[in-house]
């Protein structure tokens, strides 16, 4: 029965986290404002990429070891790194191609 509990932790606690992805995806797609620059686009693209990585990364490694702190831990360090991805490295690469 624990064991069954912790894999439907783990399957809610990474649906929402693809879900947030997939918000992300699409409010990055769709845009009804004029055509922007394509360096943008490819920076919007590459980031997707990375957080689906990311995420396919921290789902494997919580669904192998089976312990209960990693659902809570392994979410947290997704978001910070999300986070610190989007807020510092990417406007970082920006600038420099730019």
């Amino acid at each position: 029965m624990n064991n069954h509990t912790y894999y439907i932790v783990v399957h809610v606690v990474n649906l929402i986290l693809l879900g947030a992805i997939g918000f992300l995806a699409f409010f990055s797609v769709v845009n009804i404002s004029p055509a922007q620059d394509p360096i943008s686009d490819i920076f919007k693209f590459g980031l997707i990429g990375f957080l689906l990585v990311m995420w396919a990364v921290n789902y494997w490694i919580q669904y192998k070891k089976q312990k209960w702190i990693l659902p809570i831990a392994g979410t947290i360090l997704y978001v910070t790194i999300a986070l610190f991805v989007m807020g510092g490295v990417m406007p970082f690469l920006r600038d420099i191609v730019y």
